[in-house]
């Protein structure tokens, strides 16, 4: 039986437009008739010439992808065989893919671009612990999910690092695997690889979101290959002069070409980009020239829902402004000690002393991301029987520059005030005490706050501090914001307030 829209698969996985192609396979959007939802299913027809090692290899994707439960992998559930057709039922992301995106609004803004890369290397952490090694990382296997996280897609040509090379072998020595920009070295020679491979492709991954093209680039695969083998990659400063020292270091050891010299591990990487360390190199990185303005970058994609905003405050006096400003923070009070008196009376009934609620400890600094705008179709690799390598096309070589920044230096109490809250904000949306919508609207607006300290535009910075104020109180007032997450969000809100207040571009 072909593979058509509209067939019906395993009783219950109804084919609808085609995602995407390649090799032997196709990754359809399906309807779950079961349980009504959407999904995406991969079918492989197993009836060519090489369907023995094709279905082989499919199989192993499914155990191997099946067997990884990761918030930044995405989730296959279920898979099975029908008439000599091989499918496999994963979530359907909304998508785009980093590819997709860099495509279409180019290189990205570094605290997101720091986000991706600790969510993609805790993704890759999981894998490498599970003895799986993706050896095909590129910003097309990366998209984005519903809750505006990055998830990386397609374990299809995966090595298996725990099963040695024999007659069985699926991935022979003689044989690359992967995208020709974003290969290791030892991957592009032919080489047997291991999980340090996937953190030279995520050098190469986090190059494209910063400069918006791959590391090295040429008019075939091989002389690619020989560039990944041979060259040593430019600093990523040199196309992107507003990069962190401490990144731009990171991308240069993960571009190592001796695996020796990398991070070892995807958690090494990630608590890197968490911290903001520079790993150790044994040689001196080039400084970025002074004269060359930053990059313009685009912000990562706002959400499909539709987001209710505040009206325009334009018409308010000053007056007005502080008088709003005075219930706010009085009802946020209320709610700070209201989860204080109910700390304390909990804490009595153990027997313990008085004292303020002590929050939990803040996670790992990352910027969250909205949901993308559109919904691209979610980009799968396909594995393929006789495996090739494939040139991925690539973006202007020289992304726009934008106008030089005004004012930094009195705008970072602005911004470090602004990164200070997304931490609260991220701790108390995972936590469910803030609604989801109501955080991704506060999300936005940090956002523009810090596009406004890069215009320069105190008033615009004002405007959307009390725009976040106003949004908290009625989330309050709604029950949509819990006493807790009131109560967590109270300093920071008051620290953003401060600098907004002070801010003179």
């Amino acid at each position: 039986m072909s593979q058509t829209q509209g067939r019906l698969l395993g009783g219950r996985y109804r084919l609808g437009a085609p995602l995407g192609r390649g090799g032997m396979a196709v990754v359809w959007r399906a309807q779950d008739e079961m349980l009504g939802r959407e999904v995406a299913v991969k079918t492989l027809d197993l009836t060519g010439p090489d369907s023995d090692n094709a279905g082989e290899r499919f199989r192993r994707e499914a155990r191997a992808t099946a067997a990884l439960n990761h918030p930044h992998i995405v989730t296959v559930y279920d898979t099975g065989v029908e008439d000599h057709t091989a499918y496999l039922v994963m979530e359907l992301l909304p998508g785009p893919t980093l590819a997709e995106q860099v495509r279409d609004t180019g290189p990205l803004p570094v605290e997101d671009v720091r986000t991706i890369g600790e969510e993609v290397a805790s993704a890759l952490q999981a894998a490498h612990d599970a003895g799986i090694v993706h050896r095909d990382i590129k910003p097309g296997n990366i998209s984005y999910a519903a809750d505006g996280t990055a998830k990386v897609l397609d374990f299809g040509i995966t090595q298996l690092v725990d099963e040695a090379l024999g007659q069985h072998a699926l991935t022979m020595t003689d044989t690359i695997v992967g995208t020709a920009e974003y290969l290791a070295p030892e991957q592009a020679t032919g080489q047997r690889v291991d999980a340090r491979a996937d953190l030279y492709a995520l050098g190469c991954v986090l190059t494209t979101l910063l400069t918006g093209a791959p590391p090295f680039s040429a008019t075939t695969p091989v002389a690619i290959l020989m560039k990944h083998a041979h060259d040593v990659p430019a600093d990523v400063r040199d196309l992107r002069p507003d990069t962190p020292a401490d990144l731009a270091a990171l991308v240069a050891a993960l571009l190592s070409k001796d695996p020796i010299h990398r991070p070892q591990s995807g958690r090494e990487v990630a608590e890197l980009l968490r911290s903001h360390r520079a790993p150790a190199l044994t040689e001196v990185l080039p400084a970025a020239p002074a004269a060359m303005a930053p990059t313009a970058v685009t912000p990562r994609p706002a959400p499909p829902e539709e987001v209710w905003s505040e009206p325009a405050h334009d018409d308010w006096d000053e007056t007005q402004r502080r008088g709003s400003r005075a219930w706010i923070w009085l009802l946020l009070l209320a709610a700070a000690l209201a989860a204080a008196g109910i700390w304390y009376v909990m804490q009595g009934n153990d027997g313990g002393g008085g004292g303020t609620p002590t929050p939990s400890s803040t996670p790992s600094v990352t910027q969250s991301s909205d949901v993308p705008s559109n919904t691209p179709e979610p980009t799968t690799a396909t594995p393929n029987p006789t495996v090739t390598v494939t040139q991925t096309p690539t973006p202007s070589q020289t992304p726009s520059q934008a106008p030089s920044t005004p004012a930094k230096d009195a705008g970072k109490p602005v911004t470090d005030a602004v990164s200070g809250f997304q931490s609260s904000l991220r701790e108390v949306r995972q936590s469910d005490d803030i609604d989801a919508d109501v955080a991704k609207t506060i999300e936005g607006k940090l956002r523009d706050i810090n596009q406004a300290v890069k215009d320069g535009d105190a008033d615009a910075v004002t405007s959307l501090v009390d725009d976040i104020e106003s949004e908290l109180a009625q989330a309050a007032q709604q029950g949509n914001l819990s006493q807790p997450g009131a109560a967590s969000l109270a300093d920071p809100l008051g620290t953003l307030r401060q600098a907004a207040d002070a801010y003179q571009p």
